[in-house]
């Protein structure tokens, strides 16, 4: 058998592929050059009889194709040259080209590919920083703290916003939406909580895109869903119960609780709130935007009775809620009102009051809504929308029921514990 000669040219037509011999480490070693288009490619093989069968197999391939180019008509031909002269940069044949451009096409669905790049350009390419969740928040708290919101809102971003980042470790823009709403969906919550994590996801991502760490246009968050809750019980005192808590209640807890019950200040707000803020020669009260909920600045006006109770305790400046823990002197006032079991003295029956969620507020809105009948003046005074205040407290309460609440006064309370 005839030694072959190194290199080793097969050829078909003008279509040529050479093989060259390329021992390594000790071991024969064939490779087969061969040129598509101007793209140069090779491939190694162990042996000459497989790197000759592809060689072959190749030549014959392109030959085909070179024929089929030589059937082209002088215009086709053209296009055919502005084809290759266009996509030169890219280094690639024709032919890949056109698979990817076919491929691409049926993703999108027939629309223009110019405008589904751009799309993911805009999206996806943009040179915007590696933040993850857990440095985007500390930020957040940060500028919201220096904006002046309350400690209670920062406190609620920051307990909900950890629990968050502890669980998406990764880069922002990264995550993705279905896995924050499986995320959601697996707490062991009500949906209200659920919504109120959700907020403050929502925030954060917000915040991110106020930093520029996220595109101007992101708004993949609107996929995920608010959890259905059901409507809140309104619950309120009547009159007769507000004085029994008045009768027994500590002299310091005197403010808070006609504070809430006669102008109808949120807890939290009271709590917040310096006397300095209480003006009784104007007859207003100050809820500054830093300790509202709605972080909006409102005036609350002094109802006659409610500045008769301030009246007794009222100072120049200083904490209105005196006490490290509110919740305590509450159950205090309520065990209060418990009296001794007639059939047992020693022991005594169950609460004559029960404490209620948000009671305060909502009587206040019920009677102040009955008694001037105006939607929008109630809103204002309590820091909500009209209509939230027609659909919770409309027609709760009579006319009456409400001059008799709104006529609390000190006497009053002093008969009750006389008699």
């Amino acid at each position: 058998m005839k030694k072959a000669q190194f290199p080793v040219v097969v050829r078909v037509g003008q279509t040529k592929a050479t093989i060259y011999k390329t021992p390594s480490h000790g071991c024969d070693s064939f490779t087969v050059v061969w040129f598509e288009g101007a793209v140069r490619k090779r491939k190694v093989f162990a042996t000459l009889a497989a790197a000759e069968l592809h060689a072959s197999s190749m030549v014959n391939s392109l030959s085909r194709g070179e024929t089929e180019i030589l059937r082209l008509s002088g215009e086709d031909r053209l296009a055919f040259v502005r084809a290759q002269s266009a996509l030169a940069e890219f280094k690639l044949g024709l032919d890949s080209i056109a698979v990817e451009y076919r491929d691409a096409k049926r993703i999108a669905k027939g629309k223009s590919l110019v405008d589904v790049a751009q799309y993911y350009a805009q999206n996806k390419l943009r040179d915007l920083p590696n933040k993850t969740v857990a440095e985007v928040l500390e930020e957040m708290l940060k500028a919201k703290r220096d904006e002046g919101l309350s400690e209670i809102y920062i406190r609620d971003l920051r307990n909900r916003g950890k629990i968050f980042a502890k669980d998406f470790q990764s880069n922002l823009m990264s995550i993705q939406m279905d896995k924050i709403k499986e995320w959601l969906q697996a707490m062991p919550v009500a949906n209200r909580t659920r919504n109120n994590f959700r907020l403050v996801i929502q925030t954060i991502f917000s915040f991110a895109k106020t930093q520029k760490y996220l595109p101007q246009d992101w708004k993949e968050f609107n996929s995920v869903p608010v959890w259905k809750t059901r409507t809140e019980q309104v619950e309120i005192f009547t009159p007769s119960e507000m004085i029994k808590l008045l009768s027994v209640a500590n002299d310091n807890l005197i403010p808070f609780l006609t504070l809430g019950a006669f102008a109808g200040l949120r807890s939290a707000e009271i709590e917040r709130l310096d006397w300095s803020k209480v003006n009784l020669d104007t007859g207003y009260i100050t809820v500054d935007a830093s300790i509202a909920k709605t972080n909006s600045r409102r005036l609350v006006p002094l109802l006659p009775n409610l500045k008769a109770w301030l009246k007794t305790c009222a100072k120049p400046e200083g904490k209105i809620v005196e006490y490290a823990n509110l919740p305590n002197a509450v159950h205090r006032m309520i065990e209060a009102t418990r009296l001794p079991d007639p059939k047992n003295p020693k022991l005594k029956l169950k609460p004559v009051v029960q404490w209620r969620h948000n009671a305060l507020r909502h009587s206040y809105c019920s009677y102040r809504l009955a008694q001037i009948k105006n939607a929008a003046e109630v809103a204002l005074e309590a820091g909500n929308s009209p209509q939230i205040i027609f659909k919770h407290y409309r027609e709760l309460v009579t006319p009456k029921e409400a001059e008799y609440w709104f006529g609390i006064l000190p006497i009053t309370v002093n008969s009750e514990v006389n008699n």
